[in-house]
């Protein structure tokens, strides 16, 4: 199985690791290849690695970074095996075990520890409850300072912001702002509104604290 590893393109990074003593390192290559040109630095080469060693493959681009794991079966890449463990939520959370480590893949990401899942489970689950609340809307004290066709400079609690007239209602000494915008832009407290989504979360607290014991 021949591999690539560094930058393979103007806009793309390969790496491989391989799993050895309960750790990750760089896999060990065989008839290199180096190539350069411009922007582009990569060894090509076969992967020296012994039968059904758990490799790691970290591809990178512009946008986004994407992390597989693969079993090296008879010169081949072959996807991890998972099967389904327990279910938050709706989703199946799929245990992917080799040897002495355990995977977990939810929501269509690797996780290589039970720490890890659950805190982006946990910050799944506020994203989605803070959505909810993000066009509650705010009435706050604030002082006209110039007004455009399309947006109000305010002063509130003196701080200046433009507030586009498609997102906020400004009259007499007021305006009015969803959630979202008065907290992006740190204009009062709203704490009140913080304190009620952390309450929703809560009633998650037995099931993810499950996931520890159970999976």
């Amino acid at each position: 199985m021949r591999v690539r590893i560094g930058k393979i393109s103007k806009n793309e990074e390969e790496y491989y690791f391989a799993y050895e003593n309960s750790k990750w390192r760089k896999v060990k290559l065989k008839d290199k290849i180096i190539h350069t040109l411009k922007n582009i630095k990569y060894i090509e080469g076969e992967l020296d690695e012994k039968e059904e060693t758990l490799i790691k493959r970290v591809y990178k681009s512009n946008e986004k970074t994407v992390i597989e794991y693969y079993v090296l079966e008879k010169g081949e890449l072959t996807v991890i095996n998972c099967n389904d463990g327990i279910e938050i939520r709706g989703e199946k959370i799929q245990v992917c075990k080799h040897k002495d480590l355990s995977l977990y893949l939810y929501d269509g990401k690797y996780f290589e520890d039970k720490t890890t899942l659950l805190n982006y489970i946990v910050r799944k689950i506020r994203f989605e409850i803070e959505k909810k609340y993000n066009e509650e809307l705010i009435k706050i004290p604030a002082k006209l300072k110039v007004e455009t066709q399309k947006a109000y400079l305010l002063v509130i609690n003196g701080k200046e912001v433009w507030v586009p007239k498609s997102v906020g209602v400004y009259e007499q000494n007021e305006v009015v702002l969803p959630y979202w915008f008065v907290k992006n832009n740190k204009l009062v407290d709203v704490s009140e509104i913080e304190k009620t989504i952390d309450k929703e979360l809560r009633n998650y607290e037995e099931d993810l604290n499950a996931l520890i014991f159970k999976l």
